[in-house]
C-alpha cells in the first residue's frame, strides 16, 4: 500500500504527460515605414505583437507602404452617400543575411462608412476608419511575415 502511495505521490508531482513545450521565438524584424500618422499606427501594432525586439539583431527588414483610398457608394434606397475606405500595405520582405527578397506583395482591407452630415464629422471619421484599417492591416502583416520566414527557414 506504500508503494501504491509512494508512486501517486510522484506522478502527481512530476506527471506523467510527454508535454514537450519549445516556445519559438519570432524572428527578430526591422520594419521601416514612411513619417507619417497612419504609417506609425501602423509600426506600433505590428511591434506589439513581438514580445523582445532589438533592432541591432533583426533578421529580416521589411518596407512597407501604406496607403488609403477613399471612394464612394451609393447606398440600398439611393438616397445616403456610402464611403468606401480601402487601405493597402505594399511589402517587402528582405533577408539581412543573405540581402535576398524573400516575398513581395501586397495585402488590403477596406470598411464601408456611413454618411455623416458636418464636415468635421466626416474627417474624424475617416481618421478613425483609416487607424482601424492600419492595426488590421499590421496584424495581417505579422502573420504574413511569420508564415513566410519560417517557411524561408526551413
Amino acid at each position: 500500500m506504500k508503494i501504491i502511495l509512494l508512486i501517486s505521490i510522484v506522478l502527481l508531482f512530476f506527471g506523467c504527460g510527454n508535454a514537450n513545450n519549445v516556445a519559438k521565438n519570432p524572428p527578430l524584424v526591422n520594419l521601416v515605414v514612411q513619417q507619417d500618422k497612419y504609417s506609425l499606427i501602423f509600426k506600433h501594432q505590428f511591434y506589439s505583437n513581438f514580445e523582445i525586439y532589438d533592432k541591432n539583431l533583426a533578421k529580416f527588414i521589411v518596407e512597407t507602404n501604406l496607403s488609403f483610398n477613399i471612394s464612394n457608394a451609393l447606398s440600398n434606397n439611393g438616397v445616403n452617400d456610402l464611403n468606401i475606405v480601402k487601405g493597402t500595405v505594399d511589402f517587402k520582405i528582405f533577408d539581412k543575411i543573405n540581402s535576398k527578397i524573400i516575398n513581395t506583395g501586397s495585402i488590403s482591407s477596406s470598411i464601408n462608412t456611413g454618411s455623416v452630415s458636418s464636415l468635421y464629422s466626416v474627417d474624424e471619421n475617416n481618421n478613425f476608419v483609416k487607424e482601424r484599417i492600419a492595426k488590421y492591416l499590421a496584424s495581417k502583416l505579422y502573420r504574413k511575415i511569420l508564415l513566410n520566414t519560417h517557411t524561408s527557414e526551413n
